[in-house]
């Protein structure tokens, strides 16, 4: 259905099999026709986990119970905590998307990195995901979400002015990309526990409370995203509607009311190295 504001929500009877609504399908353009998004390659709770600096979320803060989400949702929402309004705040996003590569693994981080730099009042730096290409010997190829984690806690993410945009040639990059891209890292992540249902939702709403945008996967879309908000909807499924960014068709907001609106994998961006 599309809302009177003009943004698509999709509620479970948009879903039949496997079948993705049209308006959600789109063919990633990589290389070899791999998918976006590859199954993660760490445990949750696992010591590779932790080395990624993945922390699971569980062992710090428990999740929102049921009964209090719509009340959180709400509360959220008037004080304007959800990470979706620091996005707005920042400006650094429309139009930004990923024109047809097959890098959303690497958009949807750099888009939650961002995110959260303007919740701690840094600089507003637009940051590109190019320059993550590294992790795919600079081929325009689907990634791991965790690896790339890792990736960006070690390496960073080098501003735009550094490494362009669909640009995987870093020959052509401005010399000291790699420098500067160290000034703008992830430090800690949490690691949700999916697959649980109302378990998993509960402490998405947890970090989301908290101003933390999550970077999100979906294995029935094999896409990633960054999960920005939730919203309460009495006729959605577990009466939340989840408010992704997405670095496709120009970079929008999409609302999932279905039960796939709950993310395969979820990991919230917990701080990032201060630098300004």
């Amino acid at each position: 259905m599309i809302r009177e504001d003009g943004v698509t929500v999709f509620y479970d009877d948009d879903f039949v099999g496997d079948r993705i609504p049209p308006q959600l399908e789109y063919a990633p353009q990589t290389e070899d026709g791999s998918p976006e998004v590859l199954p993660r390659s760490a445990a949750y709770g696992s010591d590779e986990a932790m080395r990624m600096g993945i922390l699971p979320f569980a062992e710090y803060a428990p999740a929102v119970p049921p009964d209090r989400w719509k009340e959180v949702i709400e509360y959220c929402h008037t004080q304007q905590i959800f990470p979706v309004y620091h996005q707005k705040r920042a400006g650094l996003m429309p139009p930004w998307d990923q024109d047809g590569y097959g890098f959303c693994w690497a958009y949807g981080l750099t888009a939650a990195l961002m995110n959260v730099r303007e919740r701690e009042g840094q600089a507003r730096v637009r940051l590109s995901p190019f320059s993550l290409g590294w992790l795919t010997n600079w081929r325009n190829a689907g990634f791991f979400m965790d690896r790339a984690i890792a990736g960006a806690r070690q390496r960073g993410i080098a501003p735009v002015e550094y490494v362009p945009e669909y640009n995987l040639r870093p020959s052509t990059f401005k010399p000291g990309w790699e420098q500067e891209a160290l000034r703008y890292r992830p430090s800690e992540w949490w690691d949700v526990r999916t697959g649980r249902g109302a378990e998993t939702v509960g402490e998405c709403l947890a970090i989301l409370s908290c101003g933390t945008p999550l970077y999100v996967g979906y294995d029935w879309w094999r896409h990633a995203l960054t999960l920005v908000a939730l919203e309460w909807d009495e006729r959605a499924a577990y009466k939340v509607t989840f408010v992704l960014w997405n670095s496709h068709n120009g970079g929008e907001f999409v609302r999932i009311g279905s039960a796939r609106g709950v993310p395969d994998e979820a990991y919230g961006l917990r701080a990032s190295l201060l630098t300004s």
